[in-house]
């Protein structure tokens, strides 16, 4: 409805006549007339006024009705979000656009867009991103995503070349005494305490072991902290801090790590000649590829809730019930290809020439060529 039919509607709903309606706004009936048939709209500064005399929001009286709104954004979501998990980049970025399109201030699908244009090497996709998440930045009420816009705009500023805003909006960042996990902490006692404090624990454990995988990750030919012995021994701290931590070998989704230290460490040992060792680390990367595919199956690509036989039992990490965030993921791969595809591909690998005639390098290239799935 038009927003002089709304204002009709209101007055007569109210029982309020067009004369009454006019003295409480200090107006002419014949003002309150032409709002009525559309033929005038009201003045901005009437909104206000029009709301405490028929006690209903602004939105009201605008014909905007929010539950159904952000229904219809949180529908948008889900299926872009769904798009991309299953690999439809296009689709879900052209879903995002149209979303934006009916509800630009929508900040949830517009930091959907800007994060998946960030990945873009293209300069106008950065150049849009930054745009997206500038306004994120500036125009929502939600700390948490003006934190993931200023974390990815340094990073943008960094790739466009304007390393100064880069850094002046990092400096930008407040330092917080208290983190929103620490005051939660404090109003706690007795075992929810301590489910939060183990809970916090998992997380605290997750981002080192990540940020350690990163730091290794981050240079392919040669870091400039280690030697490749010294990133050979990281490698392997890895695998140790992973086995440490899961003692029940019930490492999820983080057993991706494993594989991908066994797999780093074999292009080490091949580098360096030590043929049996590289062999070892490709044999054992077979075995945590089959076993990370055999845990995900049917899980890739998608929205999921980890089902009761899989929830993990290791002690620091075992969820308190089906009602435990951390049963709950957002998404567990972006793609459906399986490991083994992901791997059969890295096997090409130049780096593996030497050992890539051995009668066990074929033997785990045809292992993944047989388990292989896109």
């Amino acid at each position: 409805m038009s927003i002089g039919t709304n204002i009709k509607k209101l007055r007569r709903e109210r029982d309020i006549t067009q004369e009454q309606l006019a003295e409480l706004l200090h107006i002419t009936p014949s003002a309150i007339s032409q709002w009525e048939t559309d033929r005038v709209l009201p003045d901005i500064s009437y909104l206000p006024k029009l709301a405490n005399i028929f006690r209903v929001s602004a939105d009201v009286i605008l014909g905007i009705d929010i539950e159904s709104r952000d229904a219809r954004i949180d529908e948008i979501y889900r299926e872009v979000r769904e798009l991309w998990c299953t690999g439809q980049r296009n689709e879900a970025e052209r879903l995002c656009r149209e979303g934006l399109a009916e509800f630009p201030d929508a900040y949830i699908l517009m930091e959907e867009l800007a994060f998946n244009l960030s990945y873009s090497n293209e300069r106008a996709a950065q150049e849009e991103s930054i745009a997206l998440f500038e306004r994120i930045r500036t125009g929502s009420n939600d700390d948490v995503a003006k934190n993931f816009a200023v974390g990815n705009l340094c990073s943008l500023y960094m790739a466009v070349g304007k390393p100064d805003v880069a850094k002046q909006l990092a400096e930008s960042v407040p330092t917080l005494i208290y983190t929103k996990q620490q005051c939660r902490r404090m109003t706690l006692r007795g075992k929810d305490w301590a489910d939060e404090v183990r809970s916090q624990t998992a997380i605290f454990f997750d981002e080192f072991i990540w940020e350690l995988r990163n730091l290794l990750n981050a240079f392919r030919n040669g870091h400039p902290l280690f030697t490749d012995e010294e990133v050979i021994v990281l490698r392997k701290k890895i695998i140790a801090f992973v086995e440490l931590f899961y003692e029940d070998g019930d490492s999820g989704f983080n057993r991706q790590l494993l594989s991908e230290a066994h797999f780093c460490l074999a292009v080490l040992y091949a580098k360096l000649g030590q043929t049996d060792n590289a062999l070892n680390e490709l044999e054992a990367m077979l075995r945590e590829v089959e076993e990370f595919d055999s845990y995900s199956d049917g899980m890739l690509g998608n929205h999921v809730v980890l089902p009761p036989e899989k929830w993990p039992t290791s002690l620091l990490i075992r969820p308190t019930g089906p009602d435990d965030p951390r049963l709950a993921m957002t998404n567990s791969s972006p793609t459906t290809e399986n490991s083994a595809m992901d791997y059969l591909r890295q096997l090409s690998d130049k780096r593996l020439d030497s050992i890539r005639e051995t009668e066990r390098f074929q033997a785990v290239e045809a292992r993944l060529r047989e388990t292989a799935r896109e």
